[in-house]
């Protein structure tokens, strides 16, 4: 991601809908970044055993929750 101005998204794996396996987190961060890239949202994804952080660009935190709420995560 380029430089700038950025804001982290921070989701509870244990809260994420019944439609994503927990168990195949990398698969869900991969799922969550082209959703967003589809929407037109530059993000990069991780997780810990806990969380999944989604940083983006300020500027596209719009964007990044209609996405992620489509996707039923927020």
């Amino acid at each position: 991601m380029s430089s700038g101005i950025t804001s982290t998204i921070r989701l509870a794996i244990s809260t994420l809908p019944e439609n994503f396996d927990r168990s195949r987190i990398v698969t869900i961060i991969e799922t969550i970044e082209q959703e967003l890239y589809e929407g037109g949202v530059y993000a990069s994804a991780t997780a810990d055993s806990f969380t999944i952080e989604i940083t983006v660009r300020t500027g596209q935190l719009l964007d990044t929750a209609k996405v992620l709420t489509e996707l039923e995560l927020i």
